[in-house]
């Protein structure tokens, strides 16, 4: 990770909740551009390793926002936002007058309108800036930050956003921010499921499956998901950069915004998450999402992967199903 910050008086105090592996490289950006940097987890170690880089702990998300201008929330879903912005000694319970919240995590647009609702209340400000990356980019600090809010409290963050990420697009009023990450979820799921049963039906029909992915990428019909997740599916290699369970409930909060919204269903996505929960039940979720494919080998009885690992990633229920 690097040497510790240097100190710099003049920047804001940043506090930051949420050390999980896109939050811990995201956090520790911070620290190396010279803010102090006030940490909150329920993982005492992870608090204990950014400590080690000049990080403070705090001992709830009350003490966090009453220690700091601006507060980063990074979790892992509504739920864990709203426990820990609502909840007992929660961050709410520590904002005012001048003080910023910025959620970057995947949530509903519904909590996120909420949520600058009872914060403006407090006099603070709010943004919803959720990111869109892996645990790659956001080690380089080159994550694309999606934000919704008022434009003045955008550029008082921006600084902050810039050590996270290499492009910020501005998205609209509060919730629009959310909704975007939806749509790119919802776009990235569907297109590495098409991917695979692509594959799965060139299979069926004889066809090599690393040929079929060589043609693919050179040809008008590649995606990030045969560029960055084909090569994954033939050597069998799902080692997480996105977790299948992570993608699966982003999926689900996809359905819980459009059941708000009164939209027709939709009949991709809807069929989508299906198989993505099937996914997670066969024991795939700790794995990458691109083991998706594993389901798609199970409903077509297809074999997609060439492993060049001896020993399989993927999990002993699929072999045993």
């Amino acid at each position: 990770m690097g040497v510790g910050p240097v100190s710099n008086s003049n920047k804001r105090i940043v506090g930051f909740i949420g050390i999980g592996n896109m939050g811990k490289p995201m956090a520790t950006n911070i620290l190396k551009a010279g803010y102090h940097v006030i940490v909150r987890d329920t993982a005492v170690s992870r608090v204990e390793e950014l400590k080690q880089f000049g990080a403070q702990a705090a001992s709830s998300p009350k003490e966090v926002a009453e220690r700091s201008s601006i507060v980063i929330t990074m979790l892992g879903g509504p739920r864990s936002i709203q426990d820990v912005a609502l909840g007992e000694d929660g961050l709410l319970e520590g904002l005012g007058p001048g003080k910023i919240f910025i959620d970057m995590s995947t949530d509903l647009p519904s909590l996120s309108r909420r949520l600058a609702e009872e914060v403006v209340a407090k006099g603070a400000e709010f943004l919803d800036a959720p990111v869109s990356g892996s645990v790659k980019t956001a080690i380089e600090g080159a994550l694309l930050i999606l934000v919704g809010g008022k434009t003045q409290t955008l550029e008082k963050a921006r600084p902050v956003l810039q050590t996270m990420g290499n492009r910020i697009v501005y998205v609209g009023d509060t919730g629009m921010a959310a909704s975007m990450k939806l749509v790119l979820q919802m776009h990235s799921a569907t297109i590495m499921l098409s991917l695979a049963e692509s594959l799965g039906f060139g299979s069926s029909l004889g066809l090599d499956p690393s040929l079929m992915l060589d043609i693919i990428n050179n040809s008008i019909m590649k995606t990030y998901a045969s560029q960055s997740k084909g090569r994954k599916i033939i050597e069998e290699d799902y080692s997480t950069q996105h977790s299948l369970e992570s993608m699966t409930e982003n999926l689900d909060l996809v359905a819980k915004t459009a059941v708000e919204m009164r939209l027709t269903m939709l009949p991709l996505t809807d069929r989508t998450t299906e198989i993505y929960h099937s996914a997670v039940a066969h024991g795939e979720g700790k794995l990458d999402f691109s083991a998706v494919a594993t389901e798609i080998e199970r409903i077509m009885k297809v074999r997609l992967s060439r492993p060049s690992n001896p020993e399989s990633k993927v999990s002993e229920n699929r072999n045993s199903s």
